[in-house]
């Protein structure tokens, strides 16, 4: 089979144009076709600013050229780009099959059936994607996820535009040449505001160090010099006995720094598990601490006290590691006493030089989390606009208005004078 994938553009009624790092759902989906003998090769639209009508225009005189197959992938912020580009496709004439898939299809997967799609295909599919479109099925089918050693790396030289080409999230810390890569899937944590409906819940599944060693290598290959280890939770949950120290082993000669996201954890963040982070090339790990308030963590059932936060940063900073912080504002039923611990939290782990960025957002209950189940339940749930800068819009809520927002926003930022750019 021919085999085409897109991610879908949202700058054309978003108003924002996104080029900070690609997905890796589909350029995987593509090393796993072809590796299987077929030819498959992905596309997106958002880094190249392809609108449906231009992408409609193009598609529409390169009728000789068309694939047996074409898959669209979509988050809940790029679904109104998605059912455009599966609209443009069927409107240009394109009678192969057509399937949909990514998170926002995991939860509406009907919607993607009634944009134009034959197929629908929730949570993850490299278990049984080419044997569904072998079959041509129709319909709605849930993926079956693979066994993680046969899940090959990105193949990123099927993915347009190139991978070292993209702006990144984290322009100081990536830039030039970015990369990407993933080392892990799955989260066994229940956070409510947490919208990873694909791997959330689930166990941790580690690839083989030797496996981490050649994304690493091929994306060096490729032109890139810094690489976001886009993990749920890199560090911080149990791994493999050794997996860090052989991922260090292998990977220290390569001479790339990387970032990543870990776990707060007293009883899983050990010298010697940054020691070995630190040897591999790890610059700055990313916490998600959210607050320091004991009531609001449980709430929020993060499953961590600000014990481990403080342990967390303590031993990571001695290994000669960054440390950058995530804190919210706005989590459910969050008081002022609260956000006034976290002040106190956050100008006493800046005091002591254990926080060397912070990334402050207003916490949004997003499609699929239980925050947005209460929402709903209670009568606040706000639809988010398409126009504005997706994820950074605030929704009120019953416990924070527009202005104390940006009331907390200022007193975060005097307590801890850092900020991720």
């Amino acid at each position: 089979m021919n085999i085409q994938f897109f991610n879908p553009p949202v700058f054309h009624y978003s108003g924002v144009h996104y080029r900070m790092l690609p997905t890796i759902s589909l350029p995987t989906l593509v090393a796993w076709c072809n590796q299987r003998g077929h030819h498959a090769e992905a596309v997106d639209l958002e880094a190249l600013r392809v609108s449906p009508e231009q992408f409609l225009a193009r598609f529409s005189e390169q009728k000789g050229a068309w694939p047996d197959v074409i898959g669209v992938t979509g988050l809940t912020i790029t679904r109104k780009g998605m059912s455009e580009i599966i609209r443009a496709i069927r409107e240009a004439g394109f009678k192969g099959h057509l399937v949909a898939g990514g998170v926002y299809m995991t939860l509406k997967p009907h919607e993607g059936l009634e944009w134009g799609a034959d197929l629908v295909v929730t949570g993850e599919c490299e278990g049984n994607l080419l044997d569904l479109l072998s079959a041509r099925a129709t319909g709605i089918h849930a993926g079956v996820p693979a066994p993680i050693e046969d899940i090959p790396c990105p193949d990123w030289r099927y993915w347009t535009p190139a991978i070292n080409t993209y702006d990144s999230n984290l322009p100081t810390l990536l830039c030039p040449n970015p990369g990407i890569s993933m080392w892990t899937r799955g989260c066994p944590f229940r956070c409510i505001f947490c919208s990873n409906i694909v791997f959330g819940g689930r166990r941790t599944r580690y690839r083989p160090p030797y496996m981490v060693e050649a994304d690493m290598l091929q994306l060096k290959m490729l032109g890139s010099e810094r690489v976001y280890v886009y993990d749920d939770e890199l560090v911080g949950t149990k791994s493999p006995d050794g997996w860090m120290s052989e991922v260090a082993d292998r990977i220290q000669p390569l001479g790339m720094s990387w970032v990543t996201q870990g776990r707060c954890s007293r009883k899983q963040i050990t010298p010697e598990l940054m020691a070995d982070c630190k040897r591999a090339g790890c610059h700055t790990i990313f916490w998600g601490l959210e607050t320091f308030s004991p009531r609001l963590l449980k709430v929020m059932k993060k499953g961590i006290m600000p014990e481990d936060i403080m342990h967390t940063l303590r031993v990571s900073r001695a290994a000669g590691i960054n440390n950058a912080v995530f804190t919210m504002i706005g989590n459910y039923t969050e008081t002022d006493e609260d956000r006034e611990m976290t002040c106190q939290g956050l100008a006493q782990a800046y005091a002591e030089g254990l926080i060397q960025m912070r990334q402050t957002t207003i916490c949004t209950p997003m499609p699929g989390t239980k925050m947005a189940e209460y929402a709903r339940a209670e009568g606040w749930y706000t639809e988010a606009p398409d126009f504005g800068p997706q994820m950074l819009q605030h929704m009120p809520t019953p416990w924070l208005s527009g202005d104390r927002a940006e009331y907390w926003m200022k007193r975060y930022h005097d307590a801890c004078p850092v900020w991720v750019v």
